[in-house]
């Protein structure tokens, strides 16, 4: 059988699959406002995952057939509700589709002609999207429209990673030719900007991190000042580019910084260094920059040149102490103080001696338990935040996790909520599907089995407190019902 007869059959069979799935999907979300393409489907699942398969052999054939189908399927003529909905849901499985061809697919796999009709395809609809589906016309269909163009920027990721270089030339010639301040031209600045947030930055070889630092150095956010609404597009670019530069800081040891490109990495330096300057004179003259400034400035020092870091670590996290006392900033500090920490623990700390990283956590530790204790802390995503924090230091230093931050937690005289963190925190710990060990045997394996009688002491503690309380609501709602049924 000749090979491009076999690879037909293999894509044939894979749309059988495919199609009936991708339909009922369509139907579905026309009848539930598109809520049903959010969740995992594990037959639809399934079949990306055949079709991740497929694109690294015959991507070609199965690309066809993809644009095929989203030409057959995407309704034509009359513009209303309807019929928009139904586009906007081809055009999401379309999009699920092509993020797992594009990040299987070898770079030799398609033609220029295919690579450049995908990339044009992402930043029409980036540019086009207020256009094609309006939000103020059609406000049933903002959240399918969001879902859509949240699928379309992790598409522009995809091709980064093969397409870098074309990719970012044509995110900057987009925003160039914008520069005429217009309603409809900002409009299609913000969306551009926010689909590059999934920009994937090549640090592994030298020519991948000299163009990444030349990217970070051209997107720097103060380097473009339209004449009105300046802070709004300053605010954009930030945003971005924390979430770009996030993957990097959040990669744990040895992941950072490459190895092997000490040239480019002098450039890397040499950029984020510059930028991290100006944002921080930038917020100091306007608080009103501090939320979008600080996520950023903290990527960028902990990206930054390593003495910059080990010299500007303990100054930063006192800046965000300070921002712990701000309601308005309260959880942006909590984020970016978790961040720092976390790449201090996983880069630097195995380097320093233990009481130098024993102060550090001390520090953070006890500024935490504080503000937690005076109530300062009343937010699920803050708690989850500090559940976070305690798993952290416990990778690093379960010793001192237990001593400094569980057993706080745990108290007798500790808050509802802080003993709830401290036992979603000792929950994670001692089930992390990381660990060879099961349960509290990993305290044993440290060396540290005598916090076992303590953890014990403690959650027998809660027990008794939580029988006793629910007990009494219990036998009081009873006498209650009793007292009204007799009335």
């Amino acid at each position: 059988m000749k090979s491009g007869s076999a690879a037909k059959l293999i894509v044939d069979a894979l749309l059988q699959r495919f199609l009936p799935l991708a339909r009922r999907r369509i139907e579905t979300a026309q009848a539930q406002d598109g809520q049903y393409l959010s969740p995992s489907d594990p037959a639809y699942d399934q079949v990306l995952d055949s079709l991740a398969m497929v694109a690294r052999h015959t991507p070609v054939p199965l690309l066809e057939a993809l644009l095929k189908w989203r030409d057959s399927e995407s309704p034509k003529g009359a513009n209303d509700a309807s019929t928009f909905q139904r586009k906007l849901a081809v055009e999401c499985i379309f999009c699920s589709a092509c993020i797992r061809f594009v990040e299987c697919c070898p770079p030799e796999g398609l033609t220029e002609k295919l690579w450049a009709g995908l990339e044009n395809f992402v930043f029409d609809w980036l540019i086009n999207a207020d256009r094609l589906v309006s939000q103020v016309e059609y406000p049933s269909l903002v959240d399918l429209r969001g879902l859509l163009l949240d699928h379309v920027a992790q598409l522009l990721g995809a091709l980064s990673r093969i397409r870098f270089s074309s990719v970012t030339e044509r995110f900057f010639m987009e925003l160039n030719t914008r520069r005429i301040d217009t309603s409809v031209a900002r409009s299609e600045t913000l969306n551009v900007i926010s689909g590059m947030r999934y920009l994937k930055l090549g640090v592994k070889t030298e020519g991948g991190l000299n163009a990444s630092a030349s990217f970070v150095a051209k997107a720097n956010p103060l380097n473009r000042a339209p004449p009105k609404r300046k802070t709004e597009l300053h605010h954009a670019l930030c945003n971005m580019l924390t979430n770009i530069l996030a993957p990097l800081a959040d990669g744990g040891r040895n992941q950072w910084p490459p190895s092997g490109v000490e040239p480019a990495l002098n450039l890397w330096y040499e950029a984020v260094g510059r930028i991290r300057a100006q944002l921080i004179h930038w917020m100091d003259k306007q608080s009103k920059h501090l939320a979008v400034g600080y996520p950023l400035v903290t990527l960028l020092l902990c990206l930054g040149e390593p003495q910059t870091f080990q010299t500007n670590f303990g100054p930063h996290m006192e800046q965000l102490y300070k921002l712990l006392r701000d309601k308005n900033h309260r959880f942006m500090a909590l984020d970016c103080l978790h961040r720092v920490v976390g790449f201090y623990l996983s880069v630097y700390a195995p380097n320093h001696p233990p009481d130098r990283v024993w102060d550090y956590l001390d520090s953070v530790t006890s500024q935490l338990l504080t503000i937690l204790r005076k109530g300062m802390l009343t937010q699920d995503v803050q708690h989850d935040k500090l559940v976070e924090f305690c798993v952290t230091i416990a990778e690093s230093n379960l010793d001192f996790a237990m001593n400094h931050m569980i057993l706080e937690l745990l108290r007798q005289d500790s808050s509802s909520e802080a003993k709830v963190i401290g036992l979603r925190a000792l929950h994670r710990i001692v089930v992390s599907p990381s660990s060879e060990y099961v349960g509290l045997e990993i305290f044993q394996a440290h060396d540290i089995g005598h916090y076992i009688p303590k953890v014990k002491a403690a959650i027998e503690f809660i027990l008794r407190s939580c029988h006793r309380t629910y007990s009494q609501a219990l036998l009081t709602s009873s006498r209650t019902a009793i007292a009204t049924k007799q009335a």
